[in-house]
């Protein structure tokens, strides 16, 4: 997957971003924390824009990131990256 080729804002391609660094440390971080990382990289970004953000990313096709709530606890948002397939010729 290519972040570039999607049809997404450069805003929410650099969400997409934080929450893939999040998957590669084996992590699935809350809005919160995807908040944080953003502010690390140097990023200005609320809450409330992050969530919005993030609930763009999940409807996009090919971004391969879903979100998962349990009871009241803040929603988790998981990048699960594609299985590569072996192609016989």
């Amino acid at each position: 997957m290519e972040i570039q080729s999607l049809n997404l804002s450069d805003r929410q391609k650099l969400v997409l971003q934080c929450v893939i660094d999040a998957a590669n440390e084996n992590k699935q971080p809350f809005t919160v924390g995807v908040v944080r990382r953003m502010k690390a990289k140097g990023y200005e970004i609320t809450e409330k824009q992050c969530a919005y953000d993030l609930g763009v990313i999940i409807r996009t096709k090919d971004t391969h990131v879903y979100s998962m709530k349990f009871d009241n606890n803040p929603k988790l948002w998981i990048y699960e990256a594609p299985k590569k397939t072996e192609v016989n010729s």
